[in-house]
């Protein structure tokens, strides 16, 4: 007799997070974590959702929090800051060192600073940016990093040989099958000083390094074919699974006619702008994404290309641009920041069509079945335009005014 297989524990709900983080984060806003850390005060840091390790603090970075460099630092750089709990606890214990927080998801920078501001912490500044790109002139005495597991043995390379080229003394916390990854690297002076359950840390002393701070190819992960296109894919590409089958539904919903203006929001590493552009060759075409990452690889596949797309690095879709700008609107919804920035996204899309415009959304059949409803947009019409393999195409359109 077949046992029943144990039900999933969905995760535990998390402590409503404060009215501040609701204003600076919106519908992401998720909840309020304690990181107790031994020898560091004791922060509540606000947590969004749809970033890395928002439903507890990681246990890499508290490993790393316990193995950091001798001495006081007077600067440090945290490189992949998500929403500060390596970066935070430090510059809270230090209060005279400069500590500077980068992430390349502008959510993770907008959790990062409210939480610097909300812990009164004048010596952090947040900013966003890919990698080391445009820090050749910085110094630091420590550079830290907790390094994501999807990335690629030459940006694990970058990442470690970068903060060497800034002055600085690295300390990188892996998980445990990356750190065969970092020993093979062959980097002069590296060294392990700490294992846990499941990561280890490793220490670069300062040195001599080769490496160029803004390449941003080091990313490169392979090619990718979608709707005849040929893509370059950067590494920990946020690809929601059913991707394609989303995709490959939005492009056979697009319109015959082409139109003036097209959007496109979440546009990844490239699919749906460059779609668009190939398509409607004479329209202009403008694009949204909040990871830094993919949009510099979706510049990269639109110059490979040939096609001249507007890219706007924005944490929301409708984010500094006027209202009824676009004929047609296409994007996806995401599956990790829930049914409240669905709805936001739905709502920019709206506001964003001209009068007789369009909007194309993909959606899985279940966020259609369970979001929708609850997430219709104000003075707009949404209808199922198409179904397929467990992917909705969501039709949006300006209601006429009476």
């Amino acid at each position: 007799m077949k046992r029943p297989r144990p039900r999933r524990r969905e995760p535990a709900a998390l402590p409503a997070p404060s009215a501040a983080a609701r204003e600076s984060l919106g519908p992401y806003a998720r909840g309020r974590l304690r990181e107790k850390a031994p020898g560091f005060p004791t922060l509540s840091l606000d947590v969004p959702w749809d970033v890395f390790s928002s439903q507890r603090i990681d246990e890499g970075t508290l490993l790393l929090l316990r193995h950091l460099p001798a001495g006081e630092p007077r600067s440090l750089l945290d490189l992949g800051c998500g929403y500060g709990a390596l970066g935070l606890p430090i510059a809270a214990r230090w209060r005279r060192a400069r500590s500077l927080l980068i992430d390349r998801d502008l959510l993770a920078v907008a959790a990062s600073a409210h939480n610097a501001r909300a812990l009164g912490l004048g010596n952090v500044d947040v900013r966003p940016g890919l990698g080391y790109r445009g820090l050749s002139r910085e110094r630091f005495d420590w550079v830290l990093c907790n390094v994501p597991a999807r990335i690629g043995p030459r940006a694990i390379r970058y990442l470690l040989e970068g903060g060497r080229a800034l002055g600085a003394e690295v300390r990188a916390v892996v998980i445990r099958d990356l750190a065969e990854t970092v020993r093979s690297l062959g980097l002069a002076g590296l060294e392990h000083v700490a294992r846990g359950p499941r990561h280890d840390v490793f220490a670069l002393a300062p040195g001599a390094a080769q490496v160029d701070l803004d390449d941003d190819g080091v990313y490169a992960r392979d090619e990718t074919g979608i709707a005849g296109l040929r893509l370059q894919r950067p590494q920990d590409a946020s690809e929601d699974p059913g991707h394609a089958a989303l995709l490959s539904a939005l492009a056979e919903s697009l319109p015959h006619n082409p139109p003036q203006r097209a959007f496109a929001f979440r546009a990844g590493y490239g699919a749906l702008p460059l779609l668009l552009k190939s398509r409607y060759t004479s329209a202009q075409v403008a694009a949204q994404e909040r990871d830094l990452l993919d949009a510099a690889f979706l510049r990269r596949n639109a110059r490979a290309l040939g096609l001249a797309v507007e890219v706007r690095e924005a944490l929301f879709p409708a984010d500094g641009l006027p209202p009824g700008s676009f004929s047609l609107l296409v994007g996806e919804l995401s599956s990790p920041a829930g049914p409240a920035v669905a709805r936001r996204e739905l709502q920019d899309a709206a506001d964003l069509l001209a009068p007789a415009g369009e909007g194309l959304i993909a959606a899985t059949e279940k966020q259609e079945r369970e979001w929708i409803p609850r997430a219709a947009p104000r003075a707009a019409q949404v209808s199922v335009l198409l179904r397929r393999q467990g992917a909705s195409v969501l039709r949006i359109s300006r209601r006429r005014a009476a």
